[in-house]
């Protein structure tokens, strides 16, 4: 079921984003970037998902230590666009941030799992671990991208076993600081106006939403059909942050519920797996996944249908960006090797064999501990 929603997701992806580039002065370059991310996302997540998630163990400080040298030289080297610098090479390493955080954070909950409710072994010590990657992608800036890791971080100290007293101090911080950072910038402030008086805002703030809105609206139950919507092209970023309204004018409230669906098709597969892990770094990873991808999910929808302030995150799986899908499904190759270990484990428990740590096949020398004890 995990495969088939994130298959339809991407499947979805091509077919829209054709679409919606027919107009573009070379469209097939645009749609032959997203079928190549496609393509490497699709060896990354069958390579992830074939290889056994614990051996993360050994290379987390790898993959945490290569992630904060992306952030460092895109602050450095990296290419500037809109009075931010988050492209590097044609990647966005705070992409990459973001699985590395997940895989971190697991394995730090996994490694002091006893001290957790422990304040500074646990709270402090799990910030601690997450605190350099949210400020890099802070600095670059990205504020909705900081945001997501820190309600990712939050909600895994949760899971891990932190006191939920413990939190509320650095809670009410942070939401002083994230108020402090709204009422110093000029643009938060005018989104957010623009979120509550859209139609004072209708030729600034508010023209994305509301020609997101329109095109939804145009759209109606069964759509105008695939090729044929025209309001979409008067939605600004149409093929990233905007590319549900194009799916709603062209193919209805249908196929939208369906995006939705989905979603929640992940999020089910994704708290299953968690609950059914060996173990807990298998527990948080599966969860922190999932986390990330239905969080970027519900961001996504709730600003095009002006549910939430505008701010830009891509619809998972949808919208074009490479390093995003490529990340993505790699996420989702390692929720699937989680499932199949979780799968595993079950069997051995039925049988009594010992598992070998590398693998999910019993090993065949060992004794049985049923018969060993009666002897």
């Amino acid at each position: 079921m995990l495969v088939l929603a994130v298959g339809a997701l991407v499947a979805l992806s091509l077919t829209i984003l054709s679409s919606a580039t027919m107009l573009d002065q070379e469209p097939e370059a645009s749609l032959i970037s997203q079928a190549i991310a496609c393509a490497a996302g699709l060896v990354a997540m069958v390579g992830a998902a074939m290889v056994d998630y614990r051996r993360l163990n050994r290379s987390v400080w790898w993959v945490y230590g290569g992630a904060i040298v992306l952030l460092l030289l895109v602050l450095a080297i990296g290419h500037e666009a809109k009075g931010a610098r988050r492209w590097l090479w044609g990647v966005q390493p705070a992409e990459v941030g973001k699985l590395a955080l997940v895989v971190v954070l697991a394995w730090y909950g996994n490694r002091y799992q006893a001290q957790m409710p422990q304040f500074i072994r646990g709270i402090c010590g799990m910030a601690g671990v997450a605190a350099p990657l949210i400020g890099l992608v802070l600095l670059e800036p990205d504020r909705g991208t900081a945001a997501l890791m820190v309600v990712l971080t939050l909600a895994l100290l949760l899971v891990a076993g932190t006191r939920w007293y413990y939190i509320g101090v650095p809670a009410v911080v942070g939401g002083v600081a994230i108020g402090a950072m709204v009422l110093a910038s000029p643009m938060a402030r005018t989104r957010i106006d623009a979120w509550i008086h859209p139609e004072a805002h209708r030729d600034g703030a508010s023209h994305q939403v509301l020609k997101g809105l329109y095109a939804f609206a145009e759209g109606g139950i069964e759509g105008r059909g695939l090729g044929r919507g025209t309001l979409k092209y008067n939605v600004p970023e149409v093929h990233t942050d905007f590319i549900l309204p194009a799916v709603g004018e062209e193919l209805g409230l249908t196929f939208t519920l369906a995006i939705v669906g989905a979603y929640l098709v992940i999020l089910v597969c994704g708290v299953s797996v968690a609950l059914r892990a060996p173990d807990q770094f298998g527990t948080l990873l599966a969860l922190g996944i999932t986390l990330l991808i239905c969080a970027q999910a519900i961001v996504n929808i709730g600003v095009v249908t002006a549910t939430f302030p505008n701010k830009g995150m891509p619809l998972p799986f949808v919208s074009r960006g490479g390093s995003n899908l490529t990340v993505l499904m790699t996420l989702v190759g390692m929720l699937i090797s989680v499932a199949r270990e979780a799968v595993g484990s079950s069997e051995g428990d039925e049988s009594k064999p010992t598992r070998r740590r590398g693998g999910g096949r019993p090993n065949p020398f060992t004794p049985d501990t049923d018969l060993a004890g009666v002897a």
